[in-house]
């Protein structure tokens, strides 16, 4: 079973075609649409910019220090993984982070997770992953 999944993660079924181009363009969307994400969590103007900033001076660094040619395309590649999962997981639990917002806009303390949210979210995170990885 561990080969044929080895043998998914090394045969890229629908970037088989992508450039380097390509991998720096799908890494543009993923890292935009991942500080929509966070800057959708913050409260005020000022936040939502330092979240949103924090992940385009993040992937800068990553890929200033990862270099060109195929370590580039590597790490364009991890950068996606890293950061898909993540804005997608925003859209999947927005209905529970709206309350959490609604709760600290009304002057509530936001509620703990429990053990169960906890481990729904690391499911669907692994499956997310999973997911992008297969495609």
């Amino acid at each position: 079973m561990v080969s044929s999944i080895a043998g998914l993660v090394e045969t890229p079924m629908l970037t088989a075609h992508f450039t380097l181009t390509h991998w720096w363009i799908a890494a543009i969307v993923s890292g935009l649409a991942l500080g929509v994400a966070m800057a959708s969590l913050v409260t005020n103007t000022r936040q939502k910019l330092i979240a949103a900033a924090s992940v385009t001076l993040a992937a800068g660094l990553y890929m200033a220090l990862r270099g060109s040619g195929d370590g580039a395309r590597q790490a364009l590649q991890l950068f996606i993984l890293g950061t898909l999962p993540l804005a997608i997981l925003r859209l999947v639990f927005a209905g529970y982070l709206r309350r959490q917002l609604a709760l600290q806009h009304s002057g509530q303390p936001m509620q703990d997770m429990t053990g169960k949210q906890m481990a729904i979210f690391f499911a669907a995170f692994v499956a997310v992953v999973i997911c992008i990885v297969i495609l």
